[in-house]
């Protein structure tokens, strides 16, 4: 677990660095020469695989948040086996999800190193708000995954006996609570994600 973080860690760090080092680019006298709007097609062709990408990344967060009201459901009523079945489903979509955050990571990346090229300044500033904004699922679901393992852990312990009491049942129910704020949090974080792109469209006349 803790080489998965370091290794999500790391990824967001260079794709943060690519994108301040390429604002700080854009700032400078000579692409602030150039008014008119502009984006290079390494940028939109990016951008649209990411979109794709991101798109099914919210279709299982979705999933996962009907998933989670079904898991309450049955650790209220004891049904354990139920829902340790679903949270092992969880486990498992979450692993899909991660492989996508991975794509993702590339393609912002890309849609980073071009921020440069982008004209005019403000339509700039916006795109590296936006990648910033979308890198950000990437460590929603690292935290997600790290409940859900969590998760199951409790569940399990329900079969041996010594999982049961006022404590675990806390513990399943605080859990809960923060898986689904993460998956509320990547719907939000990809809807605001759009609509930075879509003040870029504005500003750049792209679509």
């Amino acid at each position: 677990m803790k080489t998965i973080r370091k290794y999500w860690f790391i990824v967001l760090i260079v794709i943060a660095l690519v994108a301040v080092v390429a604002y700080i680019f854009v700032r400078s006298p000579e692409a602030l020469r150039f008014n008119k709007g502009f984006v290079p097609p390494e940028f939109l062709e990016a951008r649209t695989r990411g979109a794709m990408i991101a798109e099914d990344i919210v279709g299982l967060s979705k999933e996962s948040i009907s998933n989670l009201s079904n898991i309450s459901a049955d650790e209220e009523i004891g049904n354990y086996t139920g829902g340790l079945n679903l949270v092992l489903k969880e486990v498992e979509n979450n692993e899909k999800a991660r492989s996508s955050a991975l794509e993702l990571s590339k393609e912002l990346g890309i849609m980073a190193t071009n921020l440069g090229s982008v004209r005019p300044d403000e339509a700039a500033k916006v795109g590296l708000e936006a990648v910033i904004n979308e890198s950000q699922i990437v460590q929603r679901l690292i935290n997600y995954n790290a409940y859900a393992l969590q998760l199951v852990d409790s569940l399990q312990g329900r079969f041996t006996g010594g999982g049961r009491g006022p404590a675990t049942d806390g513990k399943i129910k605080e859990l809960l609570s923060k898986m689904n704020e993460e998956a509320r949090a990547i719907n939000e974080l990809n809807s605001k994600y759009k609509d930075l792109m879509a003040r870029f469209n504005t500003l750049t006349g792209s679509k």
